[in-house]
Order: C-alpha cells, then structure tokens, then sequence
C-alpha cells in the first residue's frame, strides 16, 4: 500500500502522519474504511482502489474537503488530521469502469505527464478499477502497417491527426490532419508506460484497444468491405481472412511489448457505421475473429465491448444481429458496456443478450457547454442497481466523451458506487465541501441548482444557442438532429447537424433567474470561501449559461424583425446579442480553463518545430470549430464557451447571418442562401487555418466582471 501513501502525499503536500492498512472483502467487491485519532489518519482497502477511496470520503466526511478536477491538491491541507470513529464502506460493484475512447480527443488530446498524474489520482480516488488506456496507441497501430509494408510517408497521412485520432482508431476517419510531430509516438510510448505503471502500481486494470480490421485500401484484399461515417469511407478487411489474422496478431504482440497486458482489450468495429453485411454468419464471423485476434495471443483475453451502436444504429442492430454478433464469443469473457444508461440504458429493453454488463453514464456530448445532469435520477439508477442486482451486472461507470464538467454530477456518481447519504444530505455537504466554508447560502446555491440545472428529467445537455451555426433564414435549431439519439436507416443517408442538440423545452429560459440568484449567492459569500478559486470557476459557469440561454431571445428577435422587412429591428436586436456575446467572452477569459488559448498552447507544445506547432494548432482548432470536412455533419460538435472562440468564431458567423438578412430586408428580397453559406464557410476556414493572437493568461477579475454582467442583465 506504498502506492497509496504516495497518493496521499501528492494531494496533501506529506503522508508522514497516514498509515494504510489492508483488509478483507469480506462478501462484498470491495471494502474501505478509515479512523483518525490524535492526528494519525487510518486508510483501510482490500485494494490500492479502495484504500484511496477511503482517503477521498474520509476527507468529505471530516475534513470537509474534495479533491476533484478543479481542485486536485489540498492546498492548504487539514493539520492536524480531524479525528474520526472507525468507519467501514463496501461497495457492490466488481466493475467500476472509467473514460470513453472519445475522451483521448476532446480532453486528454494534449496532456503531459502532470496533467495524467492528477488524472490517475483522481480515478484512485473516485474508485476507479478498469480505466481505458489509449495514450500511445498511435504507435502500435503504426508499427503494425510498417511491418506490412506501408512507407512513413503513409502511415502518417493515414493517423492524420493528434486530435482526431480516436475516431481514425475506431474506423470512423482517417487521413485528416497531421502529421504528427517526428517525436510524437516516442514521447508518447514514454507517456503511456508512466500511466500504465501508476495505474497497475495502484491495482487498476487498464483496458488497452485492439485491431479492429480498419486499414488503408492498400493493405486490402477481394474479401474486404467498406465503412462510412460522416463522409469518411474506410476499409474493413474480412474476418475470416488470412490478413486480418496476420495483422491483428502482429498488433497484439507489438502492444504486449510496448505496454503489457491486464488482459481486458476494447475492440468496435462498428461503432457508429453500418457494417458492410447485415447476414447473421457475418456478424458472427466478426465476433468470433475480433475474440480470436485476442485470445490467440493472451488465452485469459476478455473484450470490453461498447454497446453504443446497438442503441445508436439500432434499427440495423436488430436483437437477432447482435446476438449473432456475439454469439461466438465465450460468455464469460465478454463484457458490454451499457453505455447511456442514464437516458437510454439497454438494460431494460434487452436484458444485455445474457452477457455480463457495466452500466454506464455517458453525461457529456464532445465537450461543448452544458449544465445539466439529473441527480435523483442517477440517485435512483444506481439504487436500483444496488438493490436489485440485475443478471450478469458487472459494474457500473463513466463513460463520458469529455471530462472536467458539472462536477456536481461526477462526484455523485463515483460516491454512489459506497453507498451514500440520501441525496439532499449529500448536497448539504457538496455544497460545503466544495468552497471549505460553512455559510448556508452556499447551500442555497447548489438547492437552487439542483432543482433547475440538475434536476429530474435533466438527462440531456442544455444546448448553448452561442454555439449553433446560422445556416439559413430559419432558426438554427429546427432541423437538428439530437445528439447520441438514433440514427434511422434511409434509403438515403441524410448527414444532419450535429452541433448542437436540438431547442429545449420552455423551462430553460423559466429557470434563468433562478440560477442568476445562485450566481448571487455565490458571489456574494465568496470572500468567505476556504477555496475562492472554486467560487469563481461555477460562477463563470452559471453566468455564462446564463448569457448564452438568453441569447435565445435576441435570435428570435431578429427572426421575427427580419419576417417583417424591418432592416433596422433586425440590426438593433443583433446589437444586443452582440453584447452577449463580448460580455460572455470577457467573463470566459477571467479564468485560464476557459480560454481557447489554453487548449492551443497545449497543442502547440508536443511541437518540435514551429511547423510541426502550427499543425498541432490547426487540428486543435479544427475539433472545436468545423470538427472535419465541411461536408460532414460535426461543425460545432465540439464547441465551447471559450474566450477567444466566443469573440473570433462565433461572433462573426451571426454578424454575417445578421448582416445578411438586414440586408436582404432592406431592399425588399429574399436573401441568397449561397451567399450566406459561402460567408460562414470562408471565415470558418480562415479561423481554423489561423496561426497565433491568443493567450493562455487569464485576464480581468472574475467575480468583478460577473456582478458586472448580472448588473446589465437586471438580474
């Protein structure tokens, strides 16, 4: 349990005074507890996992204290240690399982080692046992098409991007962006051994991918099929053909050398496209080759497989296909994933095909910005788990495609997993917790919010109208296409939007003062926070959501102006979104976390070159703008309320929409279209094309320039 007072080291400044002790399970998966007397703190796990856990509610329970993605250090930590009674926690969950493939390109693209050390840390907190480990991979995958034959030249063109490498992985793009820097993949394999040995030392079980089938045309053969997803068409090489087995088995022995094995491997084939057959002895003879490519090398092989497409292609994932699917792979070593299973869980429709199963929040869509997550329901999920422990459940866990958002709901989560209080206790003591003060109007402030932003139902993102792409004379909502909901299978594929989810219901604008009274409560208690640093990132979140939701308004204005030819209406409701939006920019870039200079300094820094820091550049921008190509549906998939972003990107693209539609009214026509869309494509390209202007320091006071803003606003 060294590991473990290391851990305690890092996040507290000394372990000098914590012991760590081993216990049994018991009958339970795994079991914690802690004791403090006369300033010497007691972790008890029958694991690393559940040892760190210990720490982590210990510290809630007493010290009153988190320690989570904005706030990973004790700074300063409690001296002595608070005393406590000899408290045991258990949890039911073998399983409890962590990340998304996505995650490796909407928040992890650009981390270095410090960044993955707070990283693991937090997972051993939260009690994290089988996260998804895809640092380096970049590596496997490109010394396998080396040793097949393909030139550097084109292994690069084909990993394209750092950003957008998940997707290039999984089979969904390739060839876009890049290169990568010349000592990418070094730097790289370097980064994933640290990771990989932490988390072993700490007695995870990292889920490292494998070969799923995916190649360049060039290492085809007659047998293989074709995938595609947005615009981007991929070969699929045959099952059961020689070349799959040959360069599934040369990826496996590549990755046991690099990065060892734990012997669970995540493989998706399939996970957002129409396979090339829906015949059921092709489904099955992919299952059986996917397991094969796996086990032939490591005999104690289990795939931990994403159970996305049966829900998002599910009209072509018909119950009889999957279970052909599956149907050549063990039983016992398959592990689906439920994916959704706060909005869409699978469990309930399809009894998980007799497999063992995790269930899984996915929470977050790309990154963009939303508030919102339904506590009691996750409440009662996982209750329900608890108590009436479905067939083959597994485990539960996160799976969301981007992290460090609406803690509140994380923290829920990963505690629910030992058992907490009933959930307006729990939220009494987040609320306290979280700004180490003790004022009730912090309190206040998280009921308000649990009761709008987080309340029941709250499943879905709020969609930010910042971030929708004016496209035409209509609202940019209407034909928007929810997000993670299923796709239909059409005679003709129609690629809609997917920038942002579509309007919601009337309660968003209705809940605006309310949460304007939270942002109040907050900044007006905020000298007395133990952690002000946490005040000022929530209350840049909630005026923030806050201006944006309100922005709603100001579209429609000068929709209904332009509907009545009025040029001079259309252009005066502009001014005031335009207001918005510099104030929400301005209040964005107090705090360095959410400014776009942040994420494109990270970017440029794995460069070598400044050429090689240019590229980086450009495909960190491109995530959070066009995504893609322009063809495809992604612009904005990725958006964010980011200083920089907000003023540069957004900003102009409804300046151009306004400008556009005044003048078409002011001379009595209908306005073109083309001319619109040629605008809005030219200064996308322009900006993500761009090198340089922006800053990674945060600039201005935050709680100054927030009472400013809820000022104007009359709030």
């Amino acid at each position: 349990m060294d590991d473990v007072r290391a851990l305690v080291a890092r996040v507290a400044g000394t372990a000098d005074d914590v012991r760590v002790e081993r216990v049994p399970a018991a009958d339970d998966a795994a079991a914690a507890g802690y004791e403090c007397r006369d300033g010497v703190l007691t972790l008890r796990g029958s694991d690393p996992v559940a040892a760190a856990c210990a720490f982590a509610q210990y510290l809630k329970a007493y010290a009153g204290r988190q320690v989570t993605w904005e706030q990973p250090r004790l700074e300063p930590r409690p001296a002595p240690w608070p005393d406590a009674p000899p408290t045991r926690l258990t949890s039911p969950f073998p399983v409890r399982y962590y990340l998304n493939v996505v995650t490796y390109g909407y928040s992890t693209a650009f981390w270095d080692w410090d960044r993955w050390e707070q990283e693991i840390d937090w997972m051993a907190l939260h009690g994290v046992t089988h996260p998804l480990m895809q640092v380096g991979h970049e590596a496997v995958l490109a010394e396998m098409f080396r040793r097949a034959g393909l030139d550097a030249a084109r292994i690069d063109e084909w990993i394209g991007s750092a950003a957008h490498f998940p997707w290039t992985f999984m089979g969904n793009t390739n060839s876009f962006g890049g290169p990568l820097p010349a000592d990418w993949i070094t730097r790289h394999v370097e980064l994933a051994q640290r990771i990989l040995a932490r988390q072993r030392a700490l007695g995870m079980t990292p889920v490292l991918p494998v070969f799923g089938g995916h190649v360049p045309p060039e290492l085809t053969d007659p047998s293989a099929g074709e995938i595609e997803w947005q615009g981007w068409r991929t070969p699929i090489l045959s099952p059961d053909s020689e070349r799959f087995a040959s360069l599934a088995a040369e990826f496996m022995g590549i990755q046991r050398e690099l990065f060892g094995t734990d012997h669970h491997y995540a493989a998706d084939p399939f996970i957002e496209s129409v396979p090339p057959s829906g015949e059921p002895d092709y489904l099955a003879a992919v299952g059986r080759a996917g397991y094969r490519a796996m086990a032939d090398s490591d005999p104690e092989a289990t795939w931990v497989l994403q159970g996305w497409p049966f829900h998002y292609q599910r009209d072509f994932w018909r119950p009889e296909r999957v279970r052909a699917f599956l149907s050549e792979v063990p039983q016992e070593r398959l592990v689906l994933l439920d994916l959704w299973g706060e909005h869409a869980p699978m469990w309930r429709r399809d009894a998980m095909y007799d497999r063992r199963w995790v269930w899984c929040a996915i929470h977050n869509f790309g990154g963009r910005f939303a508030l919102f997550g339904d506590l009691r329901g996750l409440r009662r999920d996982v209750d329900e788990l608890t108590r009436a422990r479905p067939p083959r459940l597994a485990g539960i866990g996160l799976a969301p495609e981007a992290i460090e958002n609406n803690t509140v709901f994380y923290e829920l989560a990963t505690d629910l997993t030992w058992n907490v209080p009933q959930l307006d206790e729990w939220l009494r003591s987040f609320a306290l917790q979280r700004y180490a003060a003790g004022h009730d109007d912090f309190v206040r402030a998280w009921d308000i919010l649990a009761e709008t932003l987080y309340g029941p139902g709250r499943t879905r993102s709020i969609p930010s109208p910042v971030i929708a792409r004016p496209w035409s004379a209509e609202a940019p909502f209407a034909a928007q296409r929810l997000a993670g909901e299923f796709v239909p299978q059409n005679a003709e594929p129609q690629r809609q939007s997917a920038n942002i989810d579509a309007e919601n219901d009337p309660m968003v604008l209705g809940a605006l003062p309310r949460i304007a009274t939270a942002a109040r409560l907050l900044l007006g208690r905020a000298a007395e926070a133990g952690v002000p640093d946490q005040v000022e990132r929530d209350v840049v979140d909630l005026v923030g959501h806050v201006v944006a939701q309100g922005c709603r308004i100001h579209i429609r204005g000068v929709l209904a102006a332009f509907a009545e030819r009025d040029a001079d209406a259309v252009l005066d409701h502009f001014a005031r979104f335009r207001t918005d939006l510099l104030d929400l920019d301005e209040l964005a870039g107090t705090r360095a976390e959410s400014r776009v200079g942040r994420w494109i300094a990270d970017a440029r820094a794995w460069g070598g070159s400044p050429a090689e820091a240019d590229v980086m550049e450009r495909d960190a921008r491109s995530l959070v703008s066009v995504w893609g190509h322009q063809t495809s549906g992604l612009h904005d998939y990725s958006g964010r309320h980011w200083a920089g972003l907000v003023r540069d990107y957004y900003l102009p693209r409804w300046e151009s929409w306004a400008n556009w539609l005044a003048d078409a009214a002011a001379h009595g026509r209908e306005p073109d279209v083309d001319v619109l869309r040629a605008r809005v494509v030219g200064h996308e390209e322009a900006w993500r094309g761009a090198i340089g202007g922006y800053s990674a320091a945060p600039e201005g006071n935050t709680l100054d320039v927030a009472a400013r803003i809820l000022d104007r606003l009359g709030y």
